[in-house]
């Protein structure tokens, strides 16, 4: 992806408990821009990809994450 570019992303509910909150690995390279969870459990986070490079965005503790998100920034259109 691009520098610039913003990813949705849409986790269902969880059954024992709601989704911990996003924490990227590198805030310079991307940002969690927001986080929302809504009445039925539905989590959407909007995550912008800010330098080029490669970051991970996980909900859960870093040894043991619920679920990761790896995107790789790119300086130069993607084909």
């Amino acid at each position: 992806m691009r520098s610039g570019t913003t990813v949705n992303v849409v986790l269902e509910p969880r059954v024992k408990s709601p989704w911990p909150q996003p924490r990227s690995s590198n805030p310079m390279l991307a940002l969690v821009t927001s986080s929302a969870t809504d009445s039925r459990g539905v989590t959407r986070v909007t995550v912008r990809a800010a330098r080029t490079g490669t970051v991970t965005v996980t909900w859960g503790s870093q040894s043991a994450p619920l679920f990761t998100l790896r995107l790789s920034v790119a300086a130069y259109p993607v084909q």
